[in-house]
């Protein structure tokens, strides 16, 4: 099977794909695989990743496509480039969980995969998650192993399901993000939850959920539809042999803003999945976690730079709950507390 080479356009990656029956008229072949690039302000990243793409994806038809949910300068990078992309028209900055839905509406494949634009893939990457899908055969959902820059599994492998329990383990300052141990990272490993940065989705699983849910503008999205999957009994693998860079938060792991949607995500996922009194209280231990944090920083900082950026990080968290207790609530929440204009100039 063969991948899209750079130069083809993606009319052309379709027409090698055609096949003739004795008809004047070719038969299309789809791809076996639609990949997903959701990119906001990532014109200096989006070259390393889509030149990843090929080496990581050798034994497999493939198409790309992105929107561009910032500026359009990444859009221009990559129309300049790449012009084996598709470019789906944008919607403004609607989101990561709206821009991967748009996009799944303009795939050709029977599988989907999720590419973060500050991922690097290693080579053969996407090749073991394909195999992975064929070997686990009865799974919804293959993913790789994230990888910080030096190489070193990061936290995206620790993802969870929240809970409350999860939320006061973090409320009295026991750390939520902990990695699985190095040997579960080393095998394949039935998870309850994939990074949404570098996982392939089987199309069918997908539709049975309507894809990802459109109320979470930022994080916890991909969270909640392996829950939503998972209700439904499918099962999801972390594939060992997959592996990638990843940039987090394009190098803003410690950004206030991208903190305040971490938390609003998780708010709306307890609103969508639990009931009122639970959710009153993750309000509360995701408060008590943001003010010790902050006060650990503020006495602590001076003396530890991490300790010092964590404290900055929380600090609107723990003075203004007003912007995240309601999640993504359209009237309360946090886009509308923010402001269209805030939130779309800036994360």
């Amino acid at each position: 099977m063969t991948s899209i080479a750079r130069g083809q356009t993606h009319s052309d990656q379709v027409q090698d794909l055609s096949l003739t029956d004795g008809a004047d008229e070719p038969i299309i072949q789809s791809p076996r695989l639609s990949i997903f690039i959701v990119a906001y302000h990532s014109a200096e990243l989006i070259a390393e990743c889509i030149q990843a793409i090929g080496p990581a994806s050798t034994k497999q038809s493939f198409e790309i496509l992105l929107v561009d949910n910032g500026d359009g300068s990444t859009e221009a990078v990559v129309s300049e480039n790449f012009p084996e992309v598709k470019i789906i028209q944008s919607r403004g900055n609607i989101g990561f969980a709206a821009g991967n839905n748009w996009l799944a509406q303009h795939a050709l494949a029977d599988l989907y995969l999720l590419l973060n634009p500050d991922m690097v893939l290693a080579p053969g990457a996407i090749d073991a998650l394909v195999t992975a899908s064929e070997e686990h055969a009865d799974a919804a959902a293959w993913g790789g192993v994230s990888l910080d820059k030096s190489g070193i599994p990061d936290t995206g492998n620790a993802l969870i399901i929240p809970s409350l329990t999860d939320l006061l383990s973090t409320a009295i300052g026991r750390s939520n993000n902990a990695n699985p141990p190095s040997a579960d990272l080393q095998r394949d490993s039935m998870v309850d939850v994939l990074m949404g940065g570098f996982v392939m989705f089987r199309k069918s699983a997908w539709d049975e959920v309507g894809g990802l849910d459109e109320r979470f503008f930022l994080y916890c999205e991909e969270v909640d539809l392996f829950y939503r999957l998972a209700q439904r009994g499918h099962s999801f693998w972390r594939v060992a042999g997959a592996r990638g860079v990843h940039d987090a938060g394009h190098g803003e792991a410690f950004s206030p803003r991208r903190n305040l949607y971490r938390v609003a995500g998780i708010v709306e996922f307890a609103r969508r999945h639990w009931r009122s009194a639970a959710v009153v209280c993750a309000v509360a231990l995701i408060w008590i976690a943001a003010a010790g944090r902050f006060v650990v920083g503020a006495v602590f900082g001076r003396w530890r730079t991490r300790l010092k950026l964590l404290g900055k990080a929380n600090a609107r968290i723990a003075a203004q709950p007003r912007l995240w207790a309601y999640g993504y609530d359209p009237q309360r929440g946090l886009l509308a507390q923010l402001g269209k204009t805030e939130n779309r100039d800036s994360l």
